[in-house]
Order: structure tokens, then sequence, then C-alpha cells
């Protein structure tokens, strides 16, 4: 027994160093050119993905496995089938096409939501910025809402998949976390909420209501008794008053018993 616990105790102690990560955006966003310049080192002329295309990438002592899926609709709707056992997401936005922004934003909000992906860390690359009309950082966090995210760990960071610029920052800072994730467990998010934590809260809030039930309980039952004691001394006063009302009649039959034998 001891020995059983002692590996279920090292499984989830020893570092991890081999990750999952899944490259998701709308199609035409650089998904493909992002995942084949970490990969390779140098832009890769692409085609649109049909399904998705898989690299390994070696960085900072870890292992990433890295799935880029299409962006296609017909794709997109079965993209949590491979968020199982997904550590993060990166997420790429076209900053300068406005064709897809509001399918990409709904998109985006769908995976935060989704319960495969509870607590998965996620990279933003916002692509194209060395383009004419590239929308500004502080714009695409205001349009995508991303400063309202909680429970996730997120950066969105500004790279040009063609020229390489950006990628390697966002890997890095990325990388980072994954590291800290394998040996904490859970990433320093400090807006994060644990699973566990929440259902400890609400026991908490259970155990307050039922205590301040108990309470209200026990302010019941002592009205009850004051109540009780209130009516058992109006009921006490009522008797002695009928006793005392018997024992002046009884005086009185009593005097006149003794009138009349005197009058004898």
């Amino acid at each position: 027994m001891g020995f059983i616990f002692s590996k279920i105790i090292e499984f989830f102690t020893k570092n991890r160093d081999n990750f999952k990560i899944i490259i998701l955006g709308m199609q035409n966003a650089g998904k493909t050119t992002i995942l084949y310049h970490l990969s390779l080192g140098q832009f890769v002329q692409t085609s649109p993905t049909i399904g998705s295309n898989v690299e390994e990438l070696n960085y900072n002592k870890i292992k990433i496995q890295a799935w880029d899926l299409g962006g296609q609709e017909t794709i997109r709707s079965v993209w949590d089938v491979y968020y199982i056992n997904t550590d993060a997401v990166i997420y790429v936005i076209d900053s300068q096409d406005d064709e897809y922004s509001d399918e990409s934003k709904e998109e985006f909000h769908k995976l935060l939501k989704n319960p495969k992906l509870y607590n998965a860390i996620i990279l933003i690359f916002a692509n194209k910025q060395d383009l004419p009309g590239a929308k500004p950082i502080n714009q695409l966090i205001e349009e995508y809402e991303f400063n309202k995210i909680k429970n996730h760990l997120w950066k969105i960071q500004p790279c040009s998949a063609v020229k390489g610029e950006g990628l390697m920052d966002g890997i890095k800072w990325l990388s980072e976390q994954l590291i800290f994730r394998g040996k904490n467990k859970f990433p320093n998010n400090p807006y994060l909420v644990d699973e566990n934590e929440e259902e400890i809260i609400e026991d908490k809030n259970k155990n307050t209501q039922n205590d301040n039930s108990q309470v209200n309980l026990t302010v019941n039952s002592v009205a009850n008794i004051n109540t009780n004691i209130t009516m058992k001394n109006d009921v006490v006063g009522e008797i002695n008053k009928i006793e005392e009302k018997q024992n002046e009649d009884n005086n009185n039959i009593n005097n006149i018993n003794n009138i009349n034998n005197d009058n004898i």
C-alpha cells in the first residue's frame, strides 16, 4: 500500500518535460506559418490546412507537441476533439483583416468556456503586426475582452509569422509557464480559482447557511419557550384567582352558618 501511495505522489509531483499545445484561429490567420517557423526556424510557404498538422518543438529543455488545426468553419466544429489533455492554447489573430473578426472572437470565447480546456494557458499571437492597417494591441484587447479572462493565464504577443518577429518571445513565455505548471500543477495565475477551492467555498457557504438556520431555530425555540412560560403564568394567575374566589365564597358561607347557629 505504501509503495502504491509513493508512486501516486511521485506521479503528481515530478517535473514534466513533455506538453501538448493546440494552435487555433481563423483561416489565413497564419497558424501553419507560425508552426513551421517555430519548428524549422524559417519561413515556409504554406497552403490552407485541411484537418491538422503536428510538429514537435524543443525549447528550454522541454518538448512541446504542437497541433495546428484548420480554421475553416467545417473544421472548427470538431476542434474540441483535440482539446483532451491540452496544456496550452496558441490562438492566432489576423490583426489586419476584419472579415473574420466576429467569428474569431466568438470561437475564442467558446474555448474559454470549454471544460476540456479548464485552466489551459493561453498565448495569443496578434499576427501581421508588420502590415499596414494592423490593429494595435490595446484595441485587440478591448475588442476581444482579453482583460476579462479570469480562469486562464494569458498573454498577447504582437508578431509577424512571415518575418518571425515576436514568435520566440511568445514561445519563451509559454515554455516558462509550462515548466512552472509542471512543477506546481497549477499556473502562476493571481486570478485563478481552483475547482477544489470553489467547492470548499460552496461548502463553507452551505455550512454558514446551516449555522444560521440552527441559530434561527434556537432563537425560535427560545421564543417558543418564553411564550409557553408566559402562557403558563397566565393560566396559573387565572387558577389563583379562581381559588381566591372559592376561598372567599367558602368564608362567606361559613359566616352565614355561624350567624344562623347563633340565632338558634
